[in-house]
């Protein structure tokens, strides 16, 4: 049989150590043979409520602790009103009770049994108050409702905690079933009509060539509206940190020998997370492009805010793109992703190289003091 729960650890011989070998002096070094027998007896008492309480929760650890009292006031009457002192052990465990109604019987039964030991010991059932009994009886009555309002935080932080968690799967599984839908509601779709398009354009290309060039044409296009729903429905749900891509964007242009300078403040305006995300894929895009095709030395990444907007600068010494910027090397893919989130890009091309200015507008309580200026 275990003597007290594992959880605890050494604190139970602890409190017995301070308790019961004064309580059983004491009540050994009682005069007449009778009392000692039942200051004895309600020592042993004692010990055994004192096991079982560490067990005991609601009614049942009432019930222990009003024992406890019981064998406290004996003593009490019988040795001295000072033997109340061997009760603050027990009201520490009495705090663990789990209902406010037996708290209170608890502290109701306390003030009884000092208002009992004062009466027949002093003659007033009220002396006590006038006596350092009454620091001690306030100790005993804060100590468990202390305990009590402790025990009560914990478990509501604890439940609080399961309900976070439990509100974090719900969420989960809220957007695995969305994705799951829209993946089937516009990718199944689309795909299904390229198989179509195919098998016609298989049976139209001996018969008539320019049908079967006109349906490739229309797969072509149908293709890239897949890629482009592909683009958004993985977006929608794979959040990107923009500092960890400026991160990830230094070390990518070091590695291709290209000198990197990254000129950002140390906080800037809180973004959303769709905002964030597409700014850092576009950020990706441009400095693969600068990578790729712009044959630079020299990259300048800067982040800057101005009048009421967020704006992100890549500026290289490359050879620069042909044409207006419209397409191609991935501009028009960065033009896409700047307006889904109500921004634009702006594609500057120099002697030597091209500057790449993305700007996001903000709500005028997240903007800062800043230049976009490159």
């Amino acid at each position: 049989m275990k003597l007290f729960p594992k959880s605890v650890g050494p604190y139970p011989y602890l409190w017995m150590l301070i308790i019961f070998p004064q309580f059983f002096y004491n009540a050994l070094h009682v005069d007449h043979l009778t009392n000692r027998m039942i200051t004895v007896m309600a020592g042993i008492i004692l010990i055994y409520v004192f096991r079982q309480m560490y067990w005991l929760d609601h009614s049942a650890l009432l019930i222990h602790f009003q024992i406890c009292l019981a064998a406290l006031c004996v003593s009490s009457v019988i040795i001295d009103p000072s033997m109340m002192f061997y009760g603050l052990g027990f009201v520490f465990l009495f705090g663990y009770i789990e209902r406010v109604r037996d708290l209170v019987l608890g502290i109701v039964s306390l003030t009884l049994v000092y208002i009992i030991v004062s009466a027949i010991s002093d003659g007033s059932p009220i002396a006590f108050i006038r006596k350092y009994q009454f620091i001690l009886f306030i100790i005993q009555a804060v100590i468990p409702i202390a305990v009590f309002l402790y025990e009560r935080t914990r478990k509501l932080h604890h439940q609080l905690n399961q309900a976070n968690e439990q509100i974090v799967s719900l969420v989960k599984e809220q957007e695995r079933n969305r994705f799951a839908r829209d993946l089937h509601d516009t990718l199944g779709h689309t795909l299904t009509m390229v198989i179509l398009k195919c098998e016609l354009a298989t049976r139209l290309m001996d018969k008539e060539s320019d049908q079967a060039k006109l349906e490739l044409s229309e797969i072509e296009a149908i293709t890239r509206t897949a890629l482009r729903q592909t683009r958004e429905l993985v977006t929608s749900i794979k959040y990107r940190s923009l500092q960890e891509e400026l991160d990830d964007t230094k070390r990518f242009l070091q590695n291709k020998r290209i000198s990197v300078s990254v000129d950002s403040p140390e906080s800037w305006p809180q973004l959303g997370t769709k905002s964030e995300t597409m700014l850092s894929l576009a950020l990706r895009e441009a400095v693969t492009n600068v990578a790729r095709h712009s044959d630079a030395k020299r990259c300048t990444i800067k982040i800057m805010v101005q009048n009421q907007k967020f704006c992100l600068v890549v500026d290289d010494d490359g050879v620069g793109f042909e044409g207006d910027g419209s397409a191609g090397n991935g501009l028009h893919t960065m033009q896409e992703r700047m307006m889904l989130i109500g921004g634009s890009v702006e594609f500057v091309k120099k002697e030597p190289g091209t500057t790449l200015r993305f700007q996001l507008p903000l709500k005028k309580r997240k903007v800062e003091a800043g230049t976009c200026e490159s």
